[in-house]
């Protein structure tokens, strides 16, 4: 019996052991989710591009920290963007700055018309642009800018072909920004205010005759089943760019602060080198599917380019030293990408 009363207590004393220890074990944090927005479809390379962010961070992220990428409109609004990383309402957004120039209208200094000659110039602007940005981002929409990548320029695409200046005499052509609205109208057309997302239907049913998109935009879009007729003249540069919540930013650790922005930067990189090499693939792929392809000519271009100066140098003017910054960027990169 007094051996029983013993294995007992030793058993009880065992079992508080164990129960102390278990309760001493510090539990596992829960992984910290960063969901990204980007407003390009499923399967679009934007999308798949920053699924590969996502997947080469959270790796390196090891569990305490997680990407998680929501195409389209599966979580938020594409207007609601930037409002919604300012609330937290997701951490993470890649989109156009331009986009919101109704709310700042800094917001579209780098979507001036031809204020790019080419691609490679753009591309090469990106990383000054970031810097030149991320201040009004951290005070104002309270997120910070970690990359920004080119996606190439708006192409004139429409039911009827350009090739001339006076071709867009009364042309309705869709507008997805206030920057492309004036520029449209500069050049003499007629802009109409549509929804990037609604381009493929208002040229379906012929509320507009043509709209300003990239080219690979306009393959990705199908829009080329509706809009067989292409101008090329690399007017208005496009860009994405990467934004985090400050309030998330600040409360990373410093780790995972370099992982987010090495990785958010070597996804930007890919990017700026996609849509460099899309600039010559998407003209073929345009012809393959048909389209009427047209180049315009330097002489012609520099006539679409001055009928545009006035809009563009009062947009920078407009802006005081942060224009002038902007134009002096592009000038730089136009230099060494002539």
């Amino acid at each position: 019996m007094k051996r029983l009363s013993v294995l007992l207590s030793f058993l009880v004393v065992a079992l508080l052991v164990v129960s102390l220890v278990i309760s001493c074990t510090p539990k596992p944090k829960e992984t910290i989710v960063l969901r990204l927005v980007v407003p390009a479809p499923p399967g679009d390379p934007l999308t798949v591009k920053d699924e590969d962010l996502a997947a080469r961070f959270n790796e390196r992220a090891g569990g305490e920290y997680e990407i998680k990428v929501y195409p389209g409109e599966t979580l938020v609004k594409i207007p609601e963007y930037l409002d919604g990383v300012r609330t937290g309402a997701v951490e993470m957004s890649d989109i156009a700055w331009g986009i919101f120039t109704g709310l700042d209208p800094r917001l579209g200094a780098s979507e001036t018309p031809f204020l790019f000659d080419n691609v490679r110039a753009s591309a090469a602007a990106q990383a000054a642009l970031v810097e030149l940005y991320d201040p009004i981002y951290q005070e104002k929409f309270n997120q910070k800018q970690l990359a920004s990548l080119t996606t190439g320029a708006m192409e004139l695409c429409g039911v009827k072909p350009v090739k001339t200046l006076e071709d867009m005499k009364g042309l309705l052509v869709g507008a997805i920004s206030p920057i492309l609205a004036g520029m449209i109208e500069a050049l003499g057309g007629a802009p109409v205010t549509v929804m990037w997302t609604e381009l493929y239907t208002n040229l379906e049913k012929g509320v507009i005759d043509a709209t300003f998109q990239s080219s690979h935009g306009q393959i990705e879009l199908k829009i080329t089943d509706v809009a067989p007729y292409n101008t090329t003249l690399y007017g208005i540069s496009g860009q994405n760019a990467y934004s985090v919540n400050l309030d998330v930013w600040n409360a990373m650790p410093k780790r995972i602060q370099d992982i987010l922005v090495e990785e958010v930067d070597v996804a930007a990189q890919q990017g700026n080198e996609m849509f460099i090499r899309y600039f010559d693939e998407d003209i073929a792929a345009m012809r393959d599917l048909g389209v009427e392809v047209y180049i315009l000519p330097e002489a012609e271009r520099d006539r679409w380019k001055e009928a545009c100066r006035p809009y563009s140098e009062k947009l920078l003017s407009d802006l005081g030293e942060f224009g002038q910054q902007v134009k002096q960027i592009a000038d730089e990169a136009n230099s060494q990408f002539p």
